[in-house]
């Protein structure tokens, strides 16, 4: 049976080195309330490479250029909700070097945002209790240089209660 979704295809854009990665503040959809990475659905409209430095500006606030592509991967997350069906995510994900801007710290008030914002975060305050599976695949390569392309599996996922950030406002 085939079960209908939005496209599983994303772009995830990892902006970091051996000790820090910039990460999103996730405030919606699967990864809410955990650090996340840039990330947009790819679209008829736009490469690959126009979907994924746009987003990371969006996002980050950074503008950045291509280094390489990393892999793919296929995650597999369970329901979350009763209802639900699994969820499958397939990411490309590409190594991005910042060329410009201002990393964006806090929530956008110009608009209503998927993100409080973005950070620059040390590799090993990254974890599975404050982090997405993406996020976690970006900090195995900034650590190993290597990208396994295995599935992931996940077998259980709880969406936090709280942001697992500290989140500043611009909001009035």
């Amino acid at each position: 049976m085939i079960v209908k979704q939005d496209s599983p295809l994303v772009v995830c854009g990892v902006i970091g080195d051996e000790t820090t990665l910039v990460v999103t503040k996730c405030l919606t959809g699967p990864f809410e309330n955990r650090y996340d990475l840039a990330t947009a659905p790819v679209s008829i409209a736009k490469t690959l490479s126009e979907t994924v430095t746009e987003i990371a500006a969006v996002e980050t606030g950074l503008q950045t250029t291509i280094e390489k592509q990393l892999g793919t991967i296929r995650l597999l997350l369970p329901a979350i909700v009763t209802a639900e069906q699994p969820r499958m995510i397939v990411s490309t994900f590409y190594l991005l070097e910042p060329v410009g801007g201002h990393l964006i710290t806090e929530r956008p008030n110009y608009t209503v945002a998927l993100s409080a914002g973005a950070d620059r975060v040390p590799l090993n305050q990254l974890n599975w209790a404050n982090s997405s599976p993406l996020v976690l695949q970006a900090k195995r390569y900034l650590e190993t240089r290597t990208f396994p392309i295995a599935d992931q599996v996940i077998a259980n996922y709880e969406t936090p209660a709280e942001p697992q950030f500290r989140q500043l406002d611009n909001q009035d």
